[in-house]
């Protein structure tokens, strides 16, 4: 099951950063990620996760991605706290939030 969890995620395409600007192509790659993970509700490797852990992976993403200082800590807190807000609705996983 967990294979197949994991090819499932592999093969969930990502719009970007849904309804918000990308800002800078090194972000797009996160968003698309994080995209994966609310739709399946797993990471790339089959394993179950929640829609809060799906949010602090799309931070961490941004800031490791990220090459200013607004973009580590000012862009990436703003998403995070976005999603958290606004992204419940979006969320397809079966994993609690």
């Amino acid at each position: 099951m967990k294979k197949e969890l994991a090819q499932l995620w592999r093969a969930t395409k990502g719009d970007g950063c849904t309804s918000v600007p990308d800002f800078h192509s090194d972000y797009t790659a996160c968003c698309n990620r994080h995209d994966a993970d609310y739709k399946t509700g797993t990471d790339e490797n089959g394993k179950k996760i929640t829609r809060g852990k799906a949010d602090t992976r799309l931070f961490r993403c941004m800031r490791k991605n990220s090459k200013t200082i607004i973009g580590k800590w000012g862009i990436s807190a703003v998403y995070f706290f976005g999603v958290r807000l606004f992204g419940r609705s979006h969320w397809k996983g079966n994993a609690q939030c």
